[in-house]
């Protein structure tokens, strides 16, 4: 019995021993794929568990003007994120104070996931301070990239904005987006054995700025041309409008400005319908302004010359089924005085004279009908229906602008071809693409300057366009009234465009302009309209080229503006009885200096006489009620 007992004990022994020495083995085993067979998948989960990457965006390249001035540009901002496992459950009401946010929302952040979360992005740097002075653990400020563009809404419908993500989503931002992003960069977070984040990182990658991009717009430009539309919209109670301006000899977009404008800088609070760019984006029918096309059209054909004449039949004339009205009736007219007057039935009948063919080329070679090579997104081709489609009504309307539809800048466009003595240069917006297209020759240089002259004729005294002329200038430019399409194949009652498209000054073009003014209340006409902001803008911004006022011209305008607009002298040499406004405007006329006291109308002058006053003397008002 005993000597069974040790046998048993024995066994036991060998059993336990057997089985040590089999977790011995299964240990060395355990320790070699450790230490040797997963050695580095280990450590990289190691690795992995002891740091954290996220990407941060780089700052995008700026956008400038012609002259380098910033338009915009990516500034440093704060931003705040936490390691959301790290955040304490109790701090979290603090935390929503400090940031401004309802509670429910940052603690729904923190439980979306357990490692980095952004919390709030691009604050104000007094918010994130105060996020900072609370010292929550796992709470943490980054410094981000954000978008700032200095002109605002004067800018803000080219160039576009960048959302939170860094990325371009409408304008010039959306369309080169690739080429101003630049390269995210990589940063590394380390944290301890119990996973809290530690202050130290690391960049693993570099962010690499976005490229600069340079405009041919100019910012001085633009300002005054947006300045002056919204006054313009302002006064007349309009809708909207948009303005154009190209230096016609390389096509150098040097404005382009819509109103009402946006914040891009605050896209948020607008809506998406305010975002677009309606200088390329909407089309509307222009109108008259299209006659100094029709004209140019007919005297390439050969059959016309500048002092042919037609009989406009005294302002009412039937095509098949349909009648054309002039707003001025007229019986015989030159080609000159179908410009000058506007006349629709002048327009109709050298139409239909040349043909569909003729003018349809015409139209198509100055840009009509196509997108202008801008690169812009969202730029409408217009509307030109096909020759084929056009019968005699068709003609007709197309040659007074009805029956087409264009934007502010094929408009523009077509008019930098008459101010570049018949060459088509496509309009340019980025600084590296001027030259890049040869300039074309798309209607007779000889032609060209004959239309122009005929411009000049209609901004005259008897022309539709006489408010469009700045002191001291000579211009050239045609009105447009267009009656809006319903969207029903008729036209709606009372909503009408306000055009005025022109080319200043007349013997040496540096600007083309083009004003549309949509749906204006207290006038219709784009004579009353829009043709006071083209000469707003162009008043201000020839001086800017360095384009002096002539005295002759300044003398002639005033001398214009005088019979247009001051009332007959009450007596011989006298100007009792007028209005402050028309007493400014008589001095103004005759280079008197004027001192005026009160206000109301006229009471009283020193000298008493007007008539012996010469250039450069004083003349003394007293006004009353």
């Amino acid at each position: 019995m005993k000597r069974d007992e040790q046998l048993f004990a024995r066994r036991r022994i060998e059993a336990l021993a057997g089985l040590l020495a089999l977790g011995l083995l299964m240990l060395a085993v355990r320790a070699v794929d450790l230490q040797w067979l997963q050695a580095d998948t280990l450590r990289a989960k190691a690795e992995k568990q002891r740091y954290r990457e996220y990407a941060m965006m780089a700052p995008r390249g700026p956008i400038l003007d012609r002259k380098g001035r910033t338009l915009a540009e990516s500034v440093e901002v704060p931003s705040i994120a936490a390691m959301a496992d790290e955040v304490p459950s109790d701090r979290i009401r603090d935390l929503a104070a400090a940031l401004g946010l309802p509670v429910k929302k940052v603690r729904r952040k923190l439980r979306r996931r357990k490692g980095f979360v952004w919390l709030a992005r691009q604050l104000p740097p007094a918010v994130a301070d105060k996020v900072m002075a609370l010292h929550i653990p796992g709470v943490r400020q980054e410094q981000e990239w954000r978008r700032y563009q200095p002109l605002g809404p004067q800018t803000g419908h080219l160039l576009g904005f960048v959302g939170l993500d860094g990325r371009g989503l409408e304008g010039i931002e959306r369309t080169w987006n690739k080429a101003l992003s630049g390269e995210p960069g990589l940063r590394q977070v380390r944290r301890d054995a119990r996973g809290h984040s530690l202050p130290d990182s690391r960049w693993i990658r570099k962010p690499v700025p976005g490229k600069a991009l340079r405009l041919t717009l100019d910012a001085s430009i633009q300002s005054i041309a947006y300045a002056a539309l919204a006054e313009g919209v302002r006064r007349q109670h309009a809708k909207g409008g948009s303005v154009v301006i190209l230096h016609p000899q390389d096509g150098s977009i040097l404005a382009m400005a819509n109103w009402p404008g946006y914040n891009p800088n605050n896209y948020r609070h607008f809506h998406p319908g305010q975002w677009r760019n309606r200088a390329i984006t909407d089309v509307f029918e222009p109108g008259s302004t299209m006659k100094p096309f029709t004209i140019a059209a007919a005297l390439n054909s050969g059959r016309w010359q500048p002092d042919s004449r037609l009989f406009c039949e005294n302002g009412s004339m039937r095509v098949a089924d349909y009648t054309i009205h002039d707003d001025h009736k007229a019986g015989w007219l030159d080609i000159t005085g179908i410009l000058v007057h506007s006349s629709n039935i002048g327009a109709a009948k050298l139409a239909l004279d040349i043909g569909a063919g003729s003018l349809y080329k015409t139209l198509q070679e100055v840009g009509f009908g196509s997108k202008s090579g801008t690169g812009l997104s969202g730029e409408s081709p217009g509307i030109v229906l096909p020759p084929e489609r056009w019968g005699p009504v068709e003609t007709a309307n197309i040659a007074f602008g009805q029956g087409i539809a264009v934007t502010p800048l094929q408009l523009a466009t077509a008019f930098s071809v008459l101010a570049n003595d018949g060459k088509y240069v496509a309009p340019v917006l980025f600084a590296d693409q001027l030259g890049a297209k040869k300039p074309q020759q798309v209607i007779r240089a000889d032609i060209a300057r004959q239309v122009v002259r005929m411009l000049e004729f209609a901004t005259g005294a008897d022309g539709t366009g006489k408010k469009a002329v700045p002191v001291g200038y000579r211009v050239g430019g045609k009105t447009g009234t267009a009656q809006k399409p319903n969207g029903r194949g008729g036209y709606s009652r009372g909503k009408y465009d306000a055009v005025f498209a022109g080319l200043a000054p007349i013997d040496d073009p540096q600007l083309v302009i083009v004003v549309m003014v949509d749906e204006p209340k207290k006038s219709i006409y784009g004579g009353q309209v829009a043709a006071p902001v083209f000469r707003h803008i162009a008043e201000s911004v020839l001086p800017y080229l360095g384009v002096s006022a002539r005295i002759e011209d300044e003398t002639a305008w005033r001398t214009m503006q005088i019979a247009e607009t001051s009332p007959v002298e009450t007596a011989a040499g006298s100007v009792t009885g007028m209005s402050m406004r028309e007493v400014r405007r008589f001095a103004a006329g005759r280079g008197l200096r004027l001192h005026v006291h009160g206000s109301g109308w006229v009471q009283k002058t020193q000298p008493a006489a007007t008539d012996g006053l010469e250039q450069g003397d004083l003349l003394e008002v007293w006004l009353g009620e």
